[in-house]
């Protein structure tokens, strides 16, 4: 009998504490395991409440650094670049601005300027974002911060929304004001928690190019000339030629004329 008691409270804890931990909206489109994104930019359009337009990069700074902390994706495009790159490009704007403004309005995702928007940013994934709340309110004398953020995630190869998600946080105060951007980071890190799990991306193997061994350059041998020490020649010692006295042989005697025959 204990064990039919105590399992319904376990129950009952469980679901409570999910319920708590849960998004107040997350759709996560039947097929988004097939999808494997490898580099997402999230779009510098941030629709913002009536005067907080300049708060914009703020949101998107918060989605690129939740997005960067999930180590999800192979590449998440800064906002910094993202925002740069749209208003140098005329056609990466008018391809921005066009489908944003169609997504909203009508909840159609153009395929054509989905693959437009991705092909210019080189991203196979597109995130828009939305701040349904940002700013400060007094109720009651109760002082409070307030952001509501809502983004969806689109595959640009098909333009199909695969993950939407919807959430918002409250943080009260009395002297000091929170920080809107802190708050849109820990609310941006808590959606990306509940990110459907993707398919792993397939990466391809490294060509590894046959090392180029350029041939050896011999330089020619630097011969130094050969420095040739002058002989040293001793004098020659000429021995004085051993000269035998001359041998004087002396003269022969005349012999006496004959006398004359008569």
């Amino acid at each position: 009998m204990k064990k039919l008691t105590i399992l319904p409270c376990l129950s009952l804890l469980s679901l409570m504490v999910s319920g708590c931990a849960s998004l107040n909206y997350n759709e996560i489109a039947s097929n988004a395991s097939t999808f494997a994104p490898g580099v997402v930019v999230v779009l510098p359009t941030v629709k913002m409440p009536e005067g907080a337009d300049q708060e914009a990069d703020k949101v998107t700074k918060a989605i690129y650094s939740a997005a960067v902390g999930t180590k999800k994706f192979a590449r998440v495009i800064d906002q910094v670049t993202a925002k740069s790159q749209m208003e140098a490009n005329s056609e990466l704007q008018d391809a921005v601005l066009s489908y944003t403004q169609k997504l909203r309005a009508l909840q159609v995702s153009d395929k054509e300027k989905c693959r437009k928007i991705g092909e210019i940013y080189q991203a196979d994934t597109i995130i828009v974002a939305e701040a349904g709340k940002w700013g400060y309110f007094t109720i009651s004398d109760e002082k409070a911060g307030e952001v509501g953020l809502a983004i969806k995630m689109i595959d640009v190869a098909t333009g199909s929304v695969y993950w939407k998600a919807a959430h918002a946080a409250k943080e009260t105060y009395h002297l000091f004001k929170p920080n809107l951007g802190d708050m849109a980071l820990d609310l941006a890190e808590k959606m990306f928690g509940f990110m459907p799990k993707f398919a792993t991306r397939a990466v391809a193997p490294a060509v590894v190019a046959p090392a180029v061994v350029a041939p050896a350059v011999v330089a020619p041998a630097v011969v130094a000339p050969a420095v040739v020490a002058p002989a040293a020649v001793a004098p020659a010692v000429v021995a004085p030629a051993a000269v035998a006295p001359a041998e004087v042989t002396p003269a022969a005697e005349e012999a006496p004329e004959a006398p004359a025959t008569p």
